[in-house]
This record gives structure tokens, C-alpha cells and sequence, in this order.
């Protein structure tokens, strides 16, 4: 079977949608994550997640382009100052990849072709700030503003008890719409300067409780390929925090090698 995502602009994209739906998959099983209990609230509520890494073993996502739609089994990696690594699967590993914190690598063992470039051009397209520090950030759906304003160059636009407006570089927004009741971020819309539609919005719900913080345990993704609508929604398996992973990529020198710029 040819899938529709292998084409090179949807590739990337999709990529980036794949590892945010397979990060959603949370376990239900409390995490423990040390030296944050004493926080106050105000701070519990703004400030990043302390976490190592995490790791998802397994995730079922249900992705739809158009009027195709077909199931895919993944896992992911992420250590946030570092790397997030990545694999799907349908029978057979399709595709496997790596985001560094400058550059990417995917491969397509399908079409048997390796896609590569800096993150400047996944930034570009989706006008989000592309590392694995900032992915961990909109996965686990922390508000962290101070990080999107020092690390990632976002400026605060508004923001009030129920809603925060980001303005990024080349006049990218960000929108968190936020459960004023319990704190938790409700969604997220990407807007870039051209596009009056989001990007790309990613609903989050099911929130469950850890140890030192609240995590959704559900996120439905919707983004826009040019004129074609993409959805993935994510089913909830197990995360484990704080468990270092190994991470390979094998390429046949026979792959076609596209560099993204």
C-alpha cells in the first residue's frame, strides 16, 4: 500500500504531528519526579516540567489525510537538551527519525529515501521553534512562558486567566486556551503570517494526575497540508520517565538522500 505521507512537504509535517500524538500517549500510572512537591502553586502552574526524559514504548495513532486514513504503531524517545527519536510502524517499520537540537533526520524505508536538513527549515514551515526542549514542551502541555520567551524568542502578546497569546519570529502566534477552573491548557493553535486558519491545534484532554504535576492522557491533532485536512488522534499507552534509551538509525547506501532547505 502507498501512503499519502511520503511525499516531502507532508513528510515533515507529519513527522512533526507523529511525535507530538505519540508523546499524548500517557500512561495512567503515577510518575515520580523529585524535588518539585514543595513548589507553591503559582509556580506549579508556570513553570517547566522537570523531566529528564521520557520514554513511550508503544502507541497506536489514528491518522487521517483527506479521505484516506489508516492506523500506525510508534514509540518515541525525547531527552530534552539533547535529542527525540522516533518510529513508526504499520506491519513493518515505515519510517524512523531523529531531532537534534540544530538538525533532523527521517528516514523512509517504504520509498527508501532519508530526508535531512537544519531545524531553521522545520521552523520555518510550522513557524514553532523545532528542538527537542520546545516538542516536550507543547507535548506534555506546559505553559511555561518564561521558557517560550528566553529559549524560543516568543513575545508575550496577551494573556489573561483563561487564554495566553504568543507572538513568535516571521509573526507566528501561538494560542493556549486555558481551563481557568483547573489550570490545565485546554488547546493550542499555531497561526504563521500567511494563514488565517491554524496551522495546526492540538486538543488536549483527559487529564490525569502524577506525582507532581498534571498530564493529558489524550491529544486529537488537526493541521492543514495545503488544501488537504490531516487529523491524528492518539490512543493511550504507557510513559515512562527518567530511563535512558539507545537510539539507531541504519541507511542503506542505496536510499536517496533529500536534503530539506
Amino acid at each position: 500500500m502507498k501512503l499519502p505521507l511520503f511525499n516531502s512537504q507532508f513528510s515533515i509535517v507529519l513527522l512533526l504531528f507523529i511525535i507530538i500524538g505519540m508523546s499524548a500517549c500517557r500512561s495512567h500510572k503515577t510518575a515520580t519526579v523529585p524535588d518539585i512537591a514543595a513548589a507553591d502553586e503559582t509556580a506549579f502552574y508556570t513553570s517547566c516540567y522537570p523531566i529528564k526524559n521520557l520514554y513511550v514504548p508503544s502507541c497506536k495513532l489514528e491518522i487521517s489525510y483527506g479521505n484516506q486514513s489508516f492506523s500506525l504503531n510508534g514509540s518515541i524517545y525525547i531527552r530534552p537538551d539533547s535529542v527525540c527519536f522516533f518510529r513508526g510502524r504499520l506491519l513493518i517499520e515505515v519510517l524512523r527519525g531523529v531531532i537534534y537540537n540544530d538538525s533532523f533526520f527521517v528516514v523512509n524505508y517504504l520509498e527508501r529515501i532519508c530526508y535531512k536538513g537544519k531545524n531553521d527549515y522545520l521552523q520555518k514551515v510550522t513557524g514553532f521553534p523545532v528542538n527537542p526542549e520546545s516538542l516536550l514542551m507543547l507535548f506534555t502541555a506546559d505553559r511555561c512562558e518564561e521558557a517560550y520567551r528566553n529559549k524560543f524568542n516568543f513575545i508575550t502578546a496577551a494573556g489573561s486567566s483563561d487564554k495566553i497569546l504568543l507572538q513568535g519570529q516571521n509573526r507566528s502566534l501561538l494560542e493556549m486556551n486555558i481551563n481557568s477552573n483547573n489550570h490545565t491548557i485546554e488547546n493550542i493553535a499555531l497561526y504563521n503570517s500567511s494563514q488565517q486558519q491554524p496551522l495546526f491545534s492540538a486538543v488536549y484532554s483527559n487529564y490525569e494526575q502524577y506525582s507532581q504535576f498534571t498530564l493529558p492522557t489524550v491529544i486529537d491533532i488537526s493541521a492543514q497540508d495545503v488544501n488537504t485536512p490531516v487529523r491524528i488522534k492518539a490512543n493511550i499507552q504507557e510513559m515512562l520517565f527518567n530511563q535512558p534509551q539507545q537510539m539507531n538509525i541504519s541507511v542503506s547506501s542505496r536510499y536517496e538522500v533529500v536534503v530539506l532547505e
